[in-house]
């Protein structure tokens, strides 16, 4: 199934080494699913919100995941990091939208839980005991969205919620939609993005899927290029400098990484910090700018947390229970770096390839996407191949 019109390896460019899965796309993995909300009111209004769901609704609240975060700059936000950074797990939904719209998303995403504990006549215990803190993490769309109207509201996630259980489950609609609708990338259109990679085991149980969704928003033209290509700094060269594109470089970026091998907490954050040798393949020298939210969640499909105890709700000095897991051998996890790395740089790039008609926003702003003709050109000028 196609994920978009266009991606990067139509271009003639496949990052990496690994194969990736049937999709080339974060929905490889078995159990999650991916629903968006694209918002365009008028002329100034174009935003929207993306939710994953790495289990299904009543799993991911009972079976929590193990998780980790990693910065590399923090200007940005990602709410229920201090709860992953504590325990290791979270249990909701994760949410990705427009910076001023986190508190709407993130109290939509806590009404439809509670709306989900009602329709399951859970007790009082049962839905406080299976709620975490929901993850909704942003990146600004300020040029191409009005962001004062505000326009991302509870139906709006609900309606990307319900898109991501319908069966059979959508695909990930790439560059201009969801939560990427307004974002821009290295001064083009950009927004969300999405590749896999299958790790090889020794045997068929042992083989992994590592998939990644971006919310791409950062960078500047000079700064981006393509497998080892200069790409904008020679592009920059044949365009006019656009006043938008030249002042408004700076940026953001969301990176989900979800893996069904069974990775641990500090595994995961191992996990997490090789999105940053994606990223620096597309953003060289300029990733990680001062004004940047570069803030990457990793996550574990590939263990069930039991933390509920069998004697039922902790008290004072609760009897110790314990519970069997599993793990990686950290002498084999290198495939799972590489694969983290690869997908995080085509996530990227797809972002941007999907983008490539450009989206005219508010006060007239536009940004233009990317010139694939011309970026195929150069890469075969390059003798960059597949």
């Amino acid at each position: 199934m196609r994920i978009s019109s266009m991606r990067i390896r139509d271009l003639g460019y496949a990052p990496g080494q690994l194969q990736p899965g049937p999709q080339n796309s974060i929905l490889d993995v078995k159990g999650v699913r991916v629903g968006q909300t694209t918002i365009h009111e008028g002329r100034d209004t174009h935003t929207g919100v993306t939710v994953i769901l790495p289990r299904g609704p009543d799993e991911i609240r009972q079976k929590p995941c193990y998780a980790a975060i990693h910065k590399l700059n923090g200007m940005g936000e990602m709410t229920g990091a201090h709860q992953i950074e504590e325990i290791g797990t979270f249990n909701t939904p994760i949410a990705l939208t427009n910076s001023i719209s986190v508190g709407k998303v993130y109290d939509a995403v806590y009404s439809w839980l509670f709306d989900l504990a009602k329709q399951n006549e859970e007790s009082f215990e049962e839905t406080f005991r299976n709620i975490g803190i929901p993850v909704v993490a942003e990146t600004l769309d300020c040029i191409l969205n009005d962001v004062t109207k505000s326009a991302v509201e509870k139906h709006h996630v609900y309606e990307a919620i319900d898109s991501a259980l319908s069966n059979p489950p959508p695909p990930v609609l790439e560059g201009s939609h969801g939560g990427g609708t307004g974002m821009r990338c290295h001064g083009y259109k950009g927004g969300t993005g999405t590749s896999s990679r299958i790790v090889p085991g020794r045997s068929k149980e042992e083989t992994f899927t590592v998939g990644v969704l971006v919310q791409a928003n950062y960078g500047w033209q000079k700064d981006l290029q393509i497998g080892g290509v200069p790409v904008g700094r020679i592009l920059s060269q044949k365009l006019p400098t656009k006043p938008v594109s030249s002042k408004m470089g700076e940026g953001s970026i969301i990176i989900v990484i979800i893996t069904d091998a069974p990775l641990l907490p500090h595994q995961l954050k191992r996990l997490a910090q090789r999105a940053t040798l994606g990223l620096s393949q597309v953003a060289g020298h300029g990733a990680g700018r001062t004004y940047s939210g570069d803030i990457f969640l990793a996550l574990s499909t590939g263990n069930v947390v039991d933390d509920e105890l069998e004697t039922g709700m902790p008290g004072y000095l609760p009897t110790v229970e314990t519970f069997p897991t599993k793990s990686v051998k950290n002498e084999c996890i290198d495939g799972l770096f590489y694969a983290a790395a690869e997908a995080t740089e085509e996530a990227i790039l797809n972002a941007l390839v999907a983008a490539k008609d450009g989206l005219t926003g508010f006060m007239g702003h536009r940004a233009e996407g990317l010139p694939v003709d011309r970026v195929k050109e150069l890469l075969e000028q390059y003798h960059v191949k597949t």
